[in-house]
């Protein structure tokens, strides 16, 4: 590593970037606030140096101007940050994660795009968002970039292509038009499937980024020009021996895989790191050289290894570790259950967890030292993964750097070949390195990160897009609050009425009585604050829910739930992406009819399914007459009868029941839907 002091070439240089850049633009209008960042150790990753006592200026989202302290003009009414002994670098970025519309909806008690910030990561990458609408990613995306929302700034692929997809032109074509960064095809696709995905991307000039689906193999994704492989462990595969021709389903091909994994691979278990390069050194040498030749970069999210294991082996120290408290809600229990996702798809195969790992380390350092381009990534964001968002990708470089990486190349992951990529998806990729013009994403730090990988958590402040945010400030974004899961449904009621349902439930682990200690619930939508207030709100002790209706359709958009209960706040976010209008149940033809007399046994529910060229849920819903709900059956698609199991209802009594028709089988994705009047009937002996 090299530290420059003032050398004549750093004067030079500063004073050619003061002259045709810094007076230049500091002679535009004042209309944007400038920020100076003052004697200050900059950590510009243009080349492995540090510039000690430097000034840099941002105006509006640009980094404006870049010289040693004393010689660079500053504004008058500029903010001045004092950077004295601290370290000043471009943010950091998570190449590959995912959201998630439960992200805001009481699944994780602090924000994850604040999550993003706290850690200084201020651009990721969304392999496929998680959820219905499954556009979110886009919403968030532009409220960012508007600065309507606090968060990172976000390049986001379209609903993942698992497979079958049927017309894979005419889907590319639509995630195109609804304006995703680019392409993830996975694992399961056919080789007809992945090769026309490919094809109509080139046509559409979108980027392709994903994985190496079983039927094509490495070979045949270097010959579609795919762009990108989406993991590290992508390439396992290539070192096993199975038949491409099988057509299996999802989880059929993933228990297939893992036990021919686990069958061929078994006996290298215990192999130590040399003898296990050695064994495979012809293979390595076979697949780095292809991926060499082909100029074609990977992710490397060997995170999700560190937690499978940790998962697997080492629960007590996951649960135990200090930024558990920022795990999703219900995580840990599931953990403690055995059902968490990855213990649920090793089960009978543990011992394999170990050398999965093993092996992809030994990719990881193959691949470094052959020069392949590698980028930093983690697979964040579901909230099965156990990995955190923005803390996780601290993890990730700590591995690059156990593996071999210095840490400036490491941190190169993260910044440079991220904003080389970036603009090879033909984007904004105008970060990544401190020069006059790039996009002032700026993290501040307490030591020099070349000397020690753990100084980058040493976190004095962070700047996203030119907003500055200070310790004090990051602090307060993460703080877990109260888990708030927000919903806006569009319901079309009998007699033709519209109106637009609001639901705000109250997570199991707020420790508040409710719902005295909510003290105030507040809705901003697309066109600014709802005229609400906790008083309207009827609650509901089972579901834990606050309900309010309010007469018209809901406007499409973001709409933001904030809960508060003394010094806790809670968020909650929802999107309505699409209104439409769900034909009204016909209740003439129900069976029984209104006012029926039915004798005890189990009996049949019947009704006619509304017209529709989009597919509908069903649900079934039974009351006492004049009391609460008795029966209910989930959200079926096209479902039109129902018998009701024994000793559901009560001899003698009276009950009601209607229809509920929905958009999504799951309740948190219902955007619309529609019901039916009550229908009465009695249960007799």
């Amino acid at each position: 590593m090299k530290i420059h002091v003032t050398t004549i070439f750093v004067w030079i240089i500063a004073t050619l970037l003061i002259l045709t850049t810094g007076f230049a633009k500091d002679a535009r209008a004042d209309s944007e606030p400038v920020t100076a960042f003052v004697r200050v150790n900059l950590v510009p990753m243009t080349e492995e140096i540090t510039l000690p006592g430097h000034t840099l200026l941002v105006k509006g989202k640009e980094i404006l101007a870049i010289g040693p302290t004393g010689r660079i003009k500053i504004p008058t009414h500029a903010r001045i940050i004092d950077g004295s002994g601290l370290y000043l670098m471009p943010g950091l970025a998570d190449m590959h994660m995912h959201t998630d519309t439960r992200w805001f909806n009481g699944g994780w008690p602090s924000n994850p795009l604040h999550l993003f910030l706290a850690n200084g990561v201020t651009t990721i990458r969304d392999f496929g968002p998680k959820g219905r609408p499954d556009d979110h990613a886009l919403y968030w995306r532009d409220e960012i970039r508007q600065g309507r929302m606090k968060g990172p700034s976000i390049y986001g692929a379209g609903p993942i292509l698992y497979g079958p997809v049927g017309d894979a032109g005419k889907i590319i074509q639509k995630q195109n038009q609804q304006g995703f960064d680019f392409i993830k095809p996975y694992s399961f696709l056919s080789r007809k499937e992945f090769l026309d995905t490919v094809h109509t991307a080139k046509i559409l000039n979108l980027y392709v980024a994903g994985h190496i689906p079983f039927a094509v193999g490495l070979d045949g994704v270097l010959a579609s020009g795919m762009d990108e492989i989406a993991h590290i462990e992508e390439l396992d595969f290539e070192f096993l021996k199975f038949d491409r021709t099988l057509n299996l389903g999802h989880s059929e091909w993933f228990r297939y895989i893992l036990d021919q994994a686990s069958d061929q691979m078994a006996p290298l278990a215990d192999l130590p790191a040399n003898q296990l390069k050695k064994r495979y050194q012809a293979d390595l040498d076979l697949v780095i050289n292809k991926l060499k030749i082909n100029n074609i970069p990977l992710c490397t999210t060997l995170s999700v290894d560190h937690i499978v294991n940790e998962k697997l082996f080492y629960p007590d120290r996951l649960k135990s570790q200090a930024t558990s408290r920022y795990l999703p809600h219900g995580f840990i229990q599931r953990l403690d259950q055995g059902r968490n996702r990855h213990q649920v798809q090793f089960r009978g195969h543990e011992d394999f967890a170990p050398f999965h790992y093993k092996l992809n380390q030994l990719l990881l350092r193959e691949l470094y030292h052959r020069g392949v381009t590698l980028l930093a990534g983690t697979d964040s964001g579901p909230m099965d993964m156990g990995l955190i968002p923005g803390f996780s990708l601290h993890d990730e470089l700590r591995i690059l750097t156990r593996n071999g990486l210095t840490p400036y190349d490491a941190i190169k992951t993260a910044t440079v070949n991220a904003a080389k990529v970036i603009r090879q998806m033909k984007r904004d990729g105008n970060f990544g390195t401190l020069e006059v013009g790039k996009r002032a994403d700026l993290l501040l730090i307490q030591g020099n990160p070349f000397e020690n990988i753990d100084h980058l958590q040493k976190i004095e402040g962070v700047m996203a897009q030119g907003r500055w945010y200070d310790k004090a400030d990051l602090e307060k974004l993460i703080v877990p609050g109260i888990p708030v899961t927000g919903a806006v449904r569009h319901v079309h009621e009998p007699g033709g009425r519209h109106f637009t349902y609001f639901e705000v439930l109250i997570g199991n682990t707020f420790p508040g009585r409710l719902p005295e200690s909510i003290e105030s619930i507040s809705i901003t939508g697309p066109n600014g604050r709802l005229p609400v207030k906790k008083e309207m709100f009827t609650y509901l002790h089972g579901p834990r829910d606050f309900w309010i209706k309010l007469p018209g359709i809901p406007d499409t958009g973001t709409y933001t739930f904030e809960v508060t209960s003394g010094n806790l706040i809670g968020t909650g976010i929802d999107i309505q992406a699409q209104v439409k209008t769900i034909p009204l149940p016909d209740v003439t033809r129900f069976t029984p009819s209104n006012g029926s007399t039915l004798k005890k046994g189990e009996p049949v529910f019947s009704w006619q399914g509304v017209e529709s060229v989009e597919p509908l849920y069903y649900r079934l819903e039974i009351n006492q007459m004049y009391g609460p709900r008795v029966y209910s059956t989930g959200y079926v698609r096209n479902m039109t009868s129902h018998a009701l199991p024994k000793g559901k209802l009560t001899p003698g009594e009276s009950y009601r029941w209607r229809i509920r028709v929905t958009d999504s089988s799951q309740w948190a994705d219902v955007q619309n839907r529609s019901h039916s009047d009550w229908q009465n009937f009695r249960f007799t002996p």
